[in-house]
């Protein structure tokens, strides 16, 4: 048994084998579980019974079946979407521990469908001490997962909006991070459902978690760190000035992300009331202006 556990929910189009290509050896195990029937494994990971439905409903039947993720370090939980090969993950696993955090994700790449800015890379940092990791791509230390597994009871849809809003508050907004040096791609275009009255129940499930839990989706950067993972020292101002640039690619698209960036970051460090047009109540859910596919810039 490997340190570490990636658990993904997969599908017939499911590109986690990408995830054990590259070399060296790996410090992680994967096991599937399937919402419908896929190709059967082989040596290398392990495949469990189907289980119909979303995501998070999936998950938390396993999770709470099956106590083995429970003899692992870290548990990461990526859609089966995502593009990374094995030495991107070891990184990944490998800065999670030296840095001890208890909930983080990788950032994604310039390549990639998004929903909210600070998700992406910024190109200024190996990684960010954080307000918000999406349910896309999130990775937990065990004790961590142990702590916010009864928050899976919440999302009786299973499709788990509000759950990344609610678990940084649950950990104190401490020890949570993305991990920009361990980037990895997000392949579709983000939250499709397939009716109106679905998408109606999992909004108002998202809601309902926000008001009950008096959490709001913290998209704030509290510092960061260096290649080194040696903490990087800078005022509000600095820090600010490093994200800008940092995302110079993402408000070259959409110019408005500079103005939401600049809102999330005030009210942390209590800078003056710049006149920025627009709040972050305004914005519309997901940053809608983010659902894109970007081109990586020379």
């Amino acid at each position: 048994m490997r340190r570490n556990l990636v658990i993904a929910r997969v599908g017939r189009k499911s590109i986690h084998h990408h995830w054990l290509e590259g070399e060296g050896s790996r410090n992680w195990d994967l096991r599937l579980v399937p919402y419908q029937e896929v190709d059967a494994a082989d040596d290398d990971y392990v495949i469990g019974d189907v289980i119909p439905g979303p995501k998070w409903s999936g998950i938390r039947q396993l999770l709470n079946e099956w106590d083995g993720w429970r003899a692992y370090d870290h548990v990461w939980l990526p859609d089966d979407d995502i593009l990374t090969d094995a030495p991107t993950v070891n990184r990944l696993f490998d800065t999670a521990r030296d840095l001890e955090l208890q909930l983080f994700a990788p950032a994604l790449d310039e390549r990639s469908h998004y929903a909210h800015f600070i998700t992406m890379r910024n190109r200024r940092f190996f990684a960010r001490a954080v307000g918000f990791v999406e349910i896309m791509v999130p990775g937990f230390s065990t004790s961590a997962l142990e702590r916010l597994l009864p928050t899976l009871e919440l999302t009786p849809t299973g499709w788990g909006w509000g759950l990344d809003s609610l678990w940084p508050k649950l950990l104190g907004y401490e020890n949570v991070g993305i991990i920009d040096g361990t980037s990895v791609t997000h392949t579709r275009p983000v939250g499709q459902m397939r009716d109106e009255a679905l998408s109606a129940a999992v909004l108002a499930e998202s809601d309902a978690i926000m008001a009950d839990y008096s959490c709001a989706q913290v998209h704030a950067t509290f510092g960061g760190w260096g290649q080194d993972l040696s903490p990087l020292t800078h005022t509000p101002d600095e820090l600010l000035a490093e994200l800008v640039r940092g995302f110079d690619f993402l408000i070259a698209h959409d110019p408005r992300i500079l103005g939401w960036l600049m809102r999330f970051q005030q009210p942390h460090f209590k800078w003056p009331d710049y006149p920025v047009a627009g709040t972050p109540a305004a914005m519309p859910r997901g940053h809608q202006g983010g659902r894109t596919r970007l081109t990586a810039p020379p």
